[in-house]
């Protein structure tokens, strides 16, 4: 029942799909004891848990990204039959950002415009907490859809729906290494803290094995090389946040959700 309970969280921290009962009760599920934690899901629901479980629901992340991924792959096939490709590929980027609650993109163009426009750690901090969008954040998020809109286009059909499979799954797993590696730079902590700092190394061992055993039976080898450039890529954007900022933050996890998802994109083309 616990693991099942922290799949849940796992789902109801990565997409819009509201706390389903038993996780709408106020009083934690996990009630051991120790600190809490709360989940916002669809609809406006909550869900509480005990920070300490945070971890246990990361080893999930690529499992959930498949059920992601899998749901891209019905949308295109089913838009594709009667749309233009064209058209179809926009819907499957809008229908990735509605599932996810444009949770991860807000954070990629809250980091871009933090890093970008700050002076100073705590100049760069303060920027990313602002809730509006700035000139540097707006046009990354342009690029960012733009690159990943034509890197779909360019897709070889016969590995189009497998690529759209596991593209949320790369992005995800990021979050493993980079909470494992780096410590979170903001003091006053936030759910992002609640992962970082729940992700040992069984958490990331776990969830390592699980992701590698989706993408190497969904691409074969190639998903295994592919899993091994998305780690180098991940690497760099943490040693860059580190540099910046001392640690990383919740919006970094998105940023590098984000980057790793066009990553897989662009591998992709090259591999393919």
């Amino acid at each position: 029942m616990i693991i099942l309970k922290d799949f849940f969280l796992s789902l109801q921290f990565l997409t819009i799909i509201p706390p389903l009962p038993p996780f709408t009760t106020s009083p934690s599920p996990y009630s051991e004891g120790g600190d809490k934690g709360e989940v916002k899901g669809g609809k406006g629901g909550v869900a509480h848990f005990e920070e300490n479980r945070f971890g246990k629901a990361a080893v999930f992340f690529p499992l959930v990204s498949l059920l992601i991924g899998g749901l891209l792959v019905i949308i295109s096939k089913l838009t594709s039959l009667f749309l233009p490709l064209s058209v179809s590929d926009a819907i499957v980027i809008t229908t990735l950002i509605i599932i996810t609650g444009g949770l991860h993109i807000d954070g990629f163009a809250d980091t871009i415009d933090g890093f970008a426009g700050g002076k100073d750690r705590d100049d760069v901090l303060r920027i990313m907490k602002d809730s509006g969008i700035g000139a540097f954040g707006a046009a990354g998020l342009i690029m960012l859809l733009l690159i990943k809109y034509l890197s779909i286009q360019s897709l070889q059909m016969d590995m189009k729906y497998w690529i759209l499979a596991v593209m949320p799954v790369f992005g995800r797993w990021a979050v493993l290494p980079m909470g494992l590696l780096f410590r979170y730079a903001r003091l006053e902590g936030g759910t992002g803290k609640a992962f970082a700092e729940a992700i040992k190394i069984k958490e990331f061992v776990t969830g390592t094995i699980l992701c590698l055993f989706i993408v190497v039976l969904l691409l074969g080898v190639m998903g295994f090389l592919m899993l091994a450039g998305i780690f180098i890529v991940t690497l760099i954007i943490g040693w860059y946040s580190k540099r910046r900022i001392g640690g990383i933050t919740g919006d970094v996890f998105g940023a590098a959700i984000e980057i790793n998802e066009l990553m897989t994109l662009i591998l992709s083309l090259v591999l393919f």
